[in-house]
């Protein structure tokens, strides 16, 4: 099978968006609703991206950062977000932070982030 991405996201509508959308192109899709099930998804599958809104119920996106770090886990990441990116930024400044994607998102510019960030990991 393709790539793994890991979407996390709490809206299931955009979680099941998201993976219908990059199983279409391919990628092996795992999903997490919270940020806790977020980082057993990342320690269990080993995604090759990871696909997070940074609001989540039980963890934030940024405790989810900052577990990651700790961890020694520097899988891509990208954000998504209905906040200001500026207003994260302090919270997402971690090299593995590929792009801060501010929500609602185009899904034409998700599939080609998604496939960039992957080919570029690959390289």
């Amino acid at each position: 099978m393709g790539n793994k991405v890991l979407v996390v996201d709490d809206q299931p509508g955009i979680r099941l968006l998201l993976e219908e959308l990059l199983k279409s192109d391919g990628y092996e899709i795992i999903t997490a609703k919270t940020g806790k099930q977020a980082c057993e998804q990342v320690i269990e599958h080993h995604p090759d991206l990871i696909l997070m809104d940074y609001k989540l119920p039980l963890m934030s996106g940024g405790e989810v950062l900052e577990y990651l770090h700790n961890q020694n886990i520097h899988q891509p990441v990208l954000i998504m977000t209905g906040l200001s990116p500026n207003s994260i930024q302090e919270d997402t400044d971690y090299s593995f932070v590929k792009e801060i994607i501010p929500k609602p998102f185009d899904i034409h510019m998700m599939r080609d982030l998604v496939a960039k960030t992957i080919s570029k990991e690959k390289l």
